[in-house]
Order: C-alpha cells, then sequence, then structure tokens
C-alpha cells in the first residue's frame, strides 16, 4: 500500500468514528478511517498492554479500552500536508505486512516512535535559496558523510544550521558544503570561519538544476524520509529531527514544488594557497567577512572525494 492508496481509502470515509480495514490479509487489525471529530486516522484494535505515547499538535494519541480490545488510535489534526500522514500510515502498513510476532502493539509504537519528530510545523517556510542549501547538506551525509564515518558520528558531525561552524566535522577533517544553481559560476562565503582552518579542509559544491514537479528528481520531504529511515538508532533519528528543526525545517507539501537535478558535484582541497580570506590576515578592527569564490579559477584544486 502507497500514500495514495491511504488517500484513497481515506476519501470513501464519509462519517465521523467510521473506520475500513486496510487489508483483510494483513496480519494485524489495521483500519483508516475518521475519529469522532471527523479527523483522518490510523486505528490498531488488539489485545496489548498500553504504554505512555505521547502526540502532539499535528498527531492526536489515543489509547481506548474496549470490552473485547485495545484500540491505538493516531489521528490527524491539521487542514495541511496531509500526505505526511498518508507517508506515515503506508509505513506502518507496509513495515508490518509481514509481522508474525505476538505483540504488533510494540512494532507500531517502536515505528511511531521513529516518526514522532516528524510531526511538528512551523510558522515560516525556508525560501528556495534555504532549500538548495539544505538539499546539498542532506546529499553530503547521506552519500559520503553516513558511508565513511557511520550515522551516529556522521550526524553528530552536522553542525550546518550552526552559521559561524563549519558544515561538517570529523575530528582534523572538515568540509564546508555549498549548493548553488547550475548556471551560477561562484559560491558565496558568508562567514570568516567557513574556510578559516589551520587544517587543510573540503569545499564541496553542489549543482543543481530546477525542473517541474512532475520530474523524478530530487526534493527535500522524500529525501529527508529516505534518509530517517537509514538511521537505525532513536539517538541518531532525534538528532537529525532536531538538527532540521535547528535548519528551519518542517515537513510541507509545498516543497514538493521544488524538484532538481543533481547536475555535478565537485571537491576542492582548501589548503594554504587556495583564495579564501583568514582571520590572522585580517586588518585590526575588521569583525566581520563576506566574499565570493569564482569556480573558474579554482580548478587546480579539484580532487576526488574518496
Amino acid at each position: 500500500m502507497n500514500k495514495n492508496d491511504v488517500r484513497q481509502k481515506l476519501s470513501l470515509i464519509l462519517n465521523n468514528s467510521e473506520y475500513i480495514r486496510v487489508s483483510e490479509t494483513h496480519p494485524l487489525e489495521l483500519y483508516l478511517g475518521k475519529n469522532e471529530k471527523g479527523n483522518p486516522t490510523l486505528r490498531y484494535n488488539g489485545l496489548f498492554q498500553p504504554v505512555k505515547i505521547t502526540g502532539n499538535n499535528l498527531l492526536e494519541i489515543k489509547q481506548i479500552k474496549t470490552p473485547d480490545y485495545y484500540s491505538l488510535l493516531f489521528s490527524f489534526n491539521s487542514a495541511e500536508n496531509l500526505s505526511l500522514f498518508c507517508n506515515f500510515c503506508e509505513d506502518i502498513i507496509t513495515q508490518t505486512e509481514n509481522y508474525t510476532g505476538d505483540n504488533g502493539y510494540i512494532e507500531i509504537v517502536n515505528r511511531y516512535n521513529q516518526w514522532k519528530k516528524m510531526f511538528y510545523s512551523s510558522s515560516k517556510l525556508l525560501n528556495e535559496n534555504e532549500i538548495i542549501g539544505l538539499l546539498g547538506e542532506l546529499l553530503f551525509f547521506k552519500n559520503y558523510a553516513a558511508k565513511k564515518y557511520g550515522t551516529t558520528m556522521g550526524v553528530n558531525g552536522w553542525s550546518g544550521p550552526v552559521p559561524t561552524h563549519k558544515d561538517f566535522s570529523y575530528g582534523d577533517d572538515w568540509f564546508e558544503i555549498k549548493t548553488i544553481n547550475s548556471f551560477r559560476n561562484s559560491v558565496f562565503i558568508s562567514s570568516l570561519e567557513q574556510l578559516d582552518s589551520e587544517n587543510e579542509g573540503h569545499l564541496i559544491v553542489y549543482r543543481l538544476e530546477k525542473m517541474s514537479p512532475s520530474f523524478n528528481g530530487i526534493s527535500l520531504n522524500p529525501l529527508v524520509a529516505e534518509i530517517m529511515s537509514e538511521l537505525q538508532l532513536d539517538t541518531d533519528r532525534d538528532i537529525f529531527a532536531e538538527k532540521l528543526k535547528q535548519a528551519g525545517y518542517a515537513y510541507s507539501e509545498v516543497y514538493d514544488n521544488y524538484v532538481y537535478n543533481l547536475v555535478s558535484v565537485d571537491n576542492y582541497s582548501v589548503k594554504d594557497d587556495f583564495p579564501r580570506l583568514k582571520a590572522a590576515l585580517l586588518p585590526a578592527g575588521v569583525a566581520k567577512v563576506q566574499y565570493e569564490i569564482m569556480l573558474t579559477l579554482i580548478e587546480k584544486f579539484k580532487e576526488k572525494l574518496v
């Protein structure tokens, strides 16, 4: 079952407190419907001992005792971003469709715990520059940092939301990530700290081309969901979700309109003769520095990122 199937089943529900089973062949009694308020709801009926589960302003959680069983209900309280709830329902349904144990409740609760930090809202959307900037950092984390350093070290080394630090740092290794539109030929260095270091580092430049929403490319919501699903530890997921929050990201269907094709990725070795400004060489009294680097003039610093 995919999120479109979930949305279609929900559309069949006309009355409050009405539910239909997701599948007669599914091993768990899972239902889609509407709660007493008319909000989209995923319901599980079973014999279980309830544990404390907390929701938030987007996702209400109830546990109800009936004469024959308990019910666990996840209800979505927002008129916007229904796709987030449909993705959550799809994940719960598909991840338990081959379940053969005797405690489906705990299986569902554990899966919810992997999702819970995704259900928060933000009053402010990222602008397009912020979107592509975050995309570059997420691509670097997924395709390089998590593979080279492991997911735990990888996510702890991500400090991109803190503007005065390198985007990623691991011991003496550091990486500054810049993401630009494919037609640009320069990168903007917004603070002195981004490239100033006694240790050799790396400037990673992602070039993205904006495409139509129907293009099968890169966009924020699926990339975040993909990374979240690859993080196996709750602590890693919590740290990742918190850093997304610090970066200003909260799930929004608006971001599905921003789809990009990855044109290229270039790694530049930042060492002594790399063109950059350093604090030790600035005139006394200069407190803040911003500048641009022309990519055509740093070709000799290109190297393969192993």
